[in-house]
């Protein structure tokens, strides 16, 4: 019966528009980030006689202001930020559903604490508060990836923590959890067994929509200076690097800007069509 719902399921999500363009979008980025070393050039190697060339046959995004390959750091930087992306998404949805679903399944001055807590983040403007955070980590422990990572999970973590306790508090006066206190089942077993479980899909559609904004949120904090420090190539970083050069060499934030554009677009797009399909799956099941 599960194997022919999964099956039903797939049928659907192939045969929603959103989601193929979307995983059409992100899975040619991605695959152009896993064959960086084959399509792309070293994106380190400087070259001053050839700075800030245009677009043409060798450097088809053309070179910045140290004659390094802008396609190259383009290509090289969908790693960087793709897996600093996922690395915080996984990190927030871990830690926010954790406490969403205590939260929201055991109520009480645990809720209240979790909802206080809660409040107090949305209160701050995440960005700036991200600025803060990664400030205060470079002083403490001096400048590293990590910084950037835990700045935005901690500012992150809290939409899946609220939508997560919401979820719960429905699901947890359902009749099969009822059942399952009937029959003795204790509050962790049936918190992991069949409360989380029926939460995730929502989760997975929340992280999905969510990429697009820890990866713009990367890409400011790298356009302010904070973020992932060069030479290592980030896109936000290298738009910094390239807004001296907006009218003379328009390339060095047009492309890595785009790059910025089209995958948040991808994940937006996915994250819509999965909202699509699991909604129509419960208008099925209602």
């Amino acid at each position: 019966m599960e194997f022919a719902q999964g099956t039903i399921f797939r049928s659907k999500l192939l045969n929603n528009n959103l989601c193929l363009i979307g995983f059409g979008i992100l899975a040619f980025i991605t695959l152009m980030g896993v064959l960086a070393p084959v399509i792309a050039k070293n994106p380190y190697k400087t070259n001053i006689a050839e700075r800030l060339e245009p677009p043409n046959l060798k450097h088809p995004f053309g070179t910045d202001q140290l004659g390094r390959d802008v396609y190259s750091r383009v290509v090289w930087g969908v790693r960087t930020t793709l897996l600093v992306a996922l690395t915080i998404s996984l990190m927030s949805m871990s830690i926010g559903c954790f406490l969403g679903a205590i939260a929201g399944y055991f109520g009480g001055i645990v809720d209240d604490i979790i909802g206080r807590v809660i409040d107090v983040f949305l209160a701050i403007p995440e960005l700036v508060f991200n600025i803060a955070l990664v400030g205060v980590f470079c002083l403490a422990y001096g400048e590293s990836i990590w910084n950037v990572i835990l700045a935005v999970v901690i500012t992150n973590w809290v939409s899946y923590a609220r939508i997560m306790r919401g979820i719960v508090l429905s699901l947890k006066e359902r009749e099969f959890v009822l059942c399952e206190k009937a029959l003795g089942a204790g509050d962790l077993y049936i918190l992991i067994r069949h409360v989380m479980p029926n939460a995730i899909g929502p989760m997975i559609v929340l992280a999905t929509l969510n990429m697009g904004n820890v990866i713009m949120t990367i890409a400011s904090l790298g356009f302010l200076g904070l973020g992932i420090q060069p030479p290592t190539p980030e896109w936000g970083q290298m738009i910094n690097a390239g807004k001296n050069y907006i009218t003379t060499a328009p390339w060095l934030t047009f492309f890595p800007g785009l790059f910025i554009a089209v995958s948040i677009l991808g994940f937006n797009l996915l994250g819509e069509g999965l909202q699509e399909v699991m909604d129509r799956e419960r208008i099925v099941e209602t």
